[in-house]
């Protein structure tokens, strides 16, 4: 029976079938075993499922469900081994800088593939990339990039020296009239603190807004960021 997750395990899964989809067709090599709720047998999905991995890798079991704080009726976990990746020197990459929160390291993932990027560096002490909650946020792009995490910002620097973009709150240069030197990185600071100032540089980006907020949430943040880089790409 699957043992429920700890940031200690060998291991993570997915809650749902299109994660589980997506966890098998990116990284089979890391599947182990899927877990599928009663209800579920027969089903599209069970099928399409069993036609991937093959019977011998299923186990129907509504006990499995327990460990799982998924609100929706998942009906599928898929149990894989956490895997190791690195960045592409030749690519923009997302920085995201001590990120607490693991629904927002999710759904910065989605949000850098929706905007065709593949790369993502976390810098530590961060959320856990695992956790099945930051699984479940990523909704199967956890899958699809590449993420690597350095000790410190210094560390990441000395292996991919480029041009990078703090997005900060106290600087008077505009998002709008960046003109981004590629391929460079968008940095990004924690949810509460923003980005300690030994990072900020020349480059400091300032997205518009208007001043009735205080600020803008982080992963709308990055959206915002990562759209302008995009534009600019293809303008």
């Amino acid at each position: 029976m699957i043992k429920p997750y700890t940031k200690d395990s060998e291991f993570s899964y997915t809650e749902g079938f299109f994660p589980t989809f997506e966890m098998i067709q990116n990284h089979k090599k890391d599947f182990i075993v899927l877990y599928v709720s009663t209800d579920a047998v027969g089903s599209d999905g069970f099928q399409k499922l069993e036609s991937i991995v093959g019977k011998d890798k299923i186990i129907v079991s509504d006990k499995a469900f327990a460990i799982t704080k998924s609100k929706g009726n998942a009906h599928v976990l898929g149990v894989f081994k956490k895997f190791r990746s690195t960045l592409d020197l030749k690519e923009n990459h997302l920085v995201m800088v001590n990120p607490s929160d693991m629904g927002n390291l999710g759904n910065a993932m989605r949000s850098l593939l929706a905007f065709g990027y593949h790369d993502l560096a976390v810098i530590e002490p961060c959320a856990d990339i695992f956790n099945p909650k930051t699984v479940r946020a990523s909704m199967g792009a956890l899958f699809k990039i590449r993420i690597e995490t350095f000790k410190d910002f210094p560390s990441y620097l000395r292996k991919y020296s480029r041009e990078y973009y703090p997005f900060v709150l106290d600087t008077s240069h505009p998002l709008s009239e960046t003109k981004f030197q590629t391929p460079c990185s968008l940095v990004f600071g924690n949810e509460a603190t923003g980005l300690p100032k030994e990072i900020h540089n020349q480059n400091n980006v300032r997205i518009e807004q208007s001043d009735e907020v205080d600020s803008l949430n982080l992963t709308t943040s990055i959206a915002i960021g990562l759209y302008q880089l995009k534009m600019q790409k293809n303008g």
